[in-house]
């Protein structure tokens, strides 16, 4: 049993550690490590050997926004990012359209021509509705 003398009393660690509320083996861990019998028995547990958190700087506590202001913050660029995303993809819809319709135009022009080419030109012994019931049918995609 080791007797601990702090304050002019002379205590057993089982006693210490009932009076203090800290255990007996913190104290003991505490004397063997070097330990005053002061600082063991008055050094609050959970406090040696943890850094405090530093405190920020005045100017820089008072420059970073609140997790609300950012919260805010990020939703309003959000929203915004979302608005010029969906005028972005409307805007290439629309050019597809164009560019589809264009399309649509110039091929109804080459068969449109093609037509015309057909009917004045026949096939050598041939007459141009001859020619036309000669072709095969075109193959679709829908057909396949």
């Amino acid at each position: 049993m080791r007797l601990i003398e702090f304050n002019g009393m002379s205590r057993p660690v089982c006693e210490w550690a009932k009076l203090t509320g800290i255990s007996s083996d913190t104290i003991t861990k505490r004397l063997n490590l070097g330990w005053s019998a002061e600082e063991a028995l008055t050094t609050p547990v959970g406090k040696q050997g943890r850094r405090p958190k530093p405190a920020l700087a005045p100017s820089l506590a008072h420059e970073l926004p609140t997790l609300s202001d950012w919260q805010r913050d990020m939703h309003a660029a959000h929203r915004q990012m979302t608005r010029s995303v969906r005028s972005f993809v409307r805007q290439m819809e629309e050019q597809m359209a164009e560019l589809r319709h264009g399309l649509d135009q110039h091929l109804a022009a080459q068969r449109d021509e093609a037509h015309r080419n057909a009917a004045t030109t026949p096939g050598v012994g041939q007459k141009s509705q001859e020619i036309v019931r000669d072709r095969c049918p075109r193959v679709t995609q829908e057909s396949v």
